[in-house]
């Protein structure tokens, strides 16, 4: 009888076998091989199907930590047009770098930093400025006192200069201090409240010595130029900063600019005849409530009669 698994029969298998056990043992061997075979080759082609799998999920993932670690390091624009929320916190140190268009908690000052052009930062309610253009002709250099010098119409924007304020320009027209370097026609900051930090605050560029809590005021001398000597009437009088740090390089001021008064500006003064002339005294006029200026009439032997 032939085996069909093996294709041979049992005599010729004796040839080599000495026992009919031995014979039905190598016969129940091949038949055992037989049917465990396709389950082998099965197993197999799973196994690479598996591992294929495998591989594949591997390589999604990879992409997913690519995706991720550029979205870290990259962060989407978002084009939302709103958002909700109850409240926000920032980090009490500053992750990355300043730059414009950014909002960061200031530890050092208790409030926010916006980041603004030129590298410049808006410490929010502690300090206000202009977003002017310098038209003075020449470079105005961080810490120059500066004046209006007109508009640019639609634009919206202011135009300055170098201050001016020996009295014959009207106090009206100061404006403050400028923040940071503006080249001519350019565009730049000025600060009309707040601290101004980064410059030379020792008073040598004006021939003085300043020191910290120094008052300082526009110098009559030379257009855009400091003094802490109070000038004397006409030139314009009025207490603009204070020296914070006194130092060559880094030094610092605290701006608080006032519009200086004169006194025929005041609300409740009346100055007539084309404005105050030689010899005009002021006097109160009761009926209608203000201050007025009379003419001096010359006389004789110096004496004067006022009408």
């Amino acid at each position: 009888m032939a085996n069909r698994k093996l294709g041979l029969p049992r005599d010729q298998l004796a040839a080599f076998l000495k026992t009919h056990e031995q014979i039905k043992q190598f016969e129940n061997l091949f038949l055992a091989v037989d049917e465990s075979a396709p389950a082998a080759v099965e197993g197999a082609y799973m196994a690479e199907t598996a591992q294929a799998t495998a591989t594949e999920a591997l390589a999604q993932l990879q992409r997913i930590a690519d995706v991720l670690d550029f979205a870290a390091t990259n962060p989407a624009v978002h084009n939302d047009n709103s958002t909700t929320t109850d409240y926000i916190d920032l980090p009490d140190s500053y992750p990355v770098a300043h730059t414009q268009r950014r909002i960061e908690w200031d530890n050092d000052q208790g409030t926010l930093d916006v980041g603004l052009y030129n590298g410049e930062i808006l410490q929010v309610g502690a300090e206000l400025f202009f977003y002017s253009k310098n038209t003075s002709g020449g470079t105005i250099t961080k810490g120059t006192p500066v004046m209006f010098d007109g508009a640019l119409g639609a634009s919206g924007k202011l135009k300055f200069t170098k201050a001016v304020s020996d009295g014959s320009v009207p106090a009206d027209y100061m404006m403050g201090v400028a923040m940071h370097d503006v080249a001519n026609n350019g565009f730049g900051y000025v600060t009309s409240f707040g601290l101004i930090r980064g410059f030379n605050t020792t008073g040598t560029p004006y021939g003085e010595t300043w020191a910290d809590g120094d008052i300082l005021y526009f110098s009559p001398a030379a257009p855009g130029t400091w003094t802490k000597v109070e000038p004397i009437a006409p030139a314009i009088d009025v207490a603009v900063a204070v020296v914070v740090h006194a130092s060559a390089g880094a030094g610092s001021i605290f701006v608080r600019m006032k519009i200086s008064q004169s006194l025929n500006n005041l609300q409740d003064v009346y100055i007539n005849g084309g404005g105050p002339q030689n010899y005009d005294i002021i006097t109160y006029d009761a009926p209608n409530q203000r201050w007025h200026n009379v003419r001096g009439v010359t006389r004789a032997k110096g004496r004067f009669v006022y009408e």
